[in-house]
């Protein structure tokens, strides 16, 4: 439909909640949640389209902590969104982030501070990492040097593991921020 195809999305559970959710968002910029109850009824509980940038409404990326409730969505045009899932599975925006030259690829949520967990808006073609406090402030930016495909967070490992499109996977070390080891995948080119 109007909507256009689903781009991203994440399973959500609570623990205080025995109901399970599902968020996704879509090419033309729509975020939707479905919950499921305890008969295994799914149903939609939200839909809305949020404000991307001037070049484009695609969510990309989408993350959730089940720790605070949270929900991050990002847009392929420069936005980061930051939402606190209510137990209706409602999403209620804490903060919403324009950040210039930056085309967010993926999200994930880093360390938990007093107010909450670290946003990682993970970019694109620049390969910068914009790492944002609860109030969508950018605390700290990190240049990966690399075209990033994709990218996976892993805080009790201490470990971002990040598609290289050039040489393939990546593995970090967060708490230097180093380099630990890339595993070269084999390629074949094509004509």
């Amino acid at each position: 439909g109007d909507r256009g195809a689903t781009t991203a999305l994440v399973w959500m559970t609570r623990s205080n909640d025995s109901d399970d959710g599902l968020a996704f968002g879509t090419e033309n910029g729509y975020l939707c949640v479905w919950k499921r109850s305890q008969t295994e009824e799914w149903r939609e509980v939200f839909c809305r389209r949020l404000n991307g940038g001037e070049d484009g409404q695609e969510i990309v990326g989408i993350a959730y902590d089940a720790g605070s409730a949270q929900l991050a969505v990002v847009h392929r045009s420069q936005v980061v969104h930051r939402f606190l899932m209510n137990s209706s599975m409602h999403p209620n925006s804490l903060s919403s982030k324009s950040i210039p030259n930056h085309w967010p690829q993926s999200v994930g949520f880093g360390q938990t501070g007093a107010r909450g967990p670290e946003i990682w808006s993970i970019g694109r073609e620049d390969g910068v990492i914009h790492i944002l406090n609860v109030n969508g402030t950018i605390i700290q930016s990190w240049p990966t040097e690399t075209i990033i495909g994709h990218a996976v967070i892993n805080i009790k490992e201490d470990a971002l593991i990040l598609d290289d499109v050039a040489q393939g996977v990546v593995l970090f070390k967060i708490s230097g921020l180093e380099r630990v080891r890339t595993f070269a995948v084999p390629s074949r080119e094509r004509r």
